[in-house]
């Protein structure tokens, strides 16, 4: 067995299709179809299974995808780390950043980062927390910059600031200023991330322990941060980070401290020895520059 048959074995799992994974990889089909029987006879085991014209992987095929993802990955990391070493370069960073961080936390972290590491290179990703981590547990990026999950992680996470999150309107709104009731609140639409979201789940428990009618969601988006001036040009209530209002002149905080909540900023990744050179000194810079 070769390592590049374990980068043609993802490739099938992620087309469902041998032909599809073939072209991508720019191989034959039968030169695909000879690495995976070689590594079913390496294995002893079938690795997959043909399903119609597509194909689909048996569950032992699918723990191997498991095991490989993290080898390619280490692989990888080790032949950066090296480069590193050989030509004094700080490395790649595959960075995962919440739309709040990558507006207030990323611009002066990557000026310390590239004063430091003028070579290094980033690859940024930003979306909401359960997209990125997702992405941190299939080894697609390395760290996450963004807000820290409640209670126990899977992953280890280093605090950095604090961002509570509250109830955000147009300046204009009929709100505006005013402490609502559940009457008055109710009587308004949201904008609002989708419901596998904690904060959206968080809001709506509170309001419901409050008395109030869960949140009624007339517009849904994967991130809020881009669609502040859907806000402010309308009436609908929204749920965002209270730093985004400071820079938004637009927009206003509703007072209702029963649902301001709090909300801790900062790293999150699976292994320190994991992480390249790169993306060690970024952890190291952010916690020089936001001291916990």
């Amino acid at each position: 067995m070769e390592l590049k048959d374990l980068h043609y074995l993802l490739a099938v799992k992620e087309t469902q299709h041998l032909g599809k994974a073939a072209q991508s990889l720019g191989i034959t089909q039968p030169a695909l179809t000879k690495c995976l029987q070689r590594l079913e006879k390496f294995y002893a085991t079938r690795l997959i299974l043909k399903v119609g014209r597509g194909m689909q992987l048996t569950e032992a095929g699918l723990l191997l995808c498991e095991r490989a993802q993290k080898v390619v990955h280490m692989m990888q990391v080790t032949r950066q780390d090296l480069q590193a070493l050989g030509t004094g370069t700080a490395g790649v960073i595959r960075l995962g950043v919440a739309a709040t961080a990558a507006q207030f936390m990323l611009p002066v972290l990557s000026k310390d980062l590239l004063h430091r590491a003028p070579t290094a290179r980033l690859e940024v990703t930003v979306g909401m927390n359960d997209l990125l981590q997702k992405k941190l547990r299939e080894n697609k990026i390395d760290l996450i910059l963004g807000f820290l999950p409640q209670g126990d992680s899977e992953f280890i996470t280093r605090p950095l600031i604090e961002d509570p999150v509250v109830i955000a309107a147009s300046r204009q709104h009929p709100l505006a200023n005013i402490h609502p009731t559940p009457e008055q609140l109710d009587e308004y639409n949201w904008l609002l991330p989708s419901d596998n979201v904690a904060t959206r789940q968080w809001l709506e428990q509170r309001l419901r322990s409050g008395g109030y009618a869960a949140p009624r969601v007339q517009m849904e988006s994967n991130t809020l941060s881009p669609l502040r001036a859907v806000l402010a040009e309308t009436q609908l209530l929204s749920f965002l980070s209270r730093r985004l209002l400071q820079a938004e002149s637009g927009l206003i905080e509703i007072p209702l401290p029963l649902v301001m909540m709090p909300r801790t900023f900062g790293w999150q990744f699976r292994s320190l020895s994991e992480l390249s050179p790169a993306s060690r000194l970024l952890v190291e810079l952010a916690e020089k520059r936001w001291p916990w």
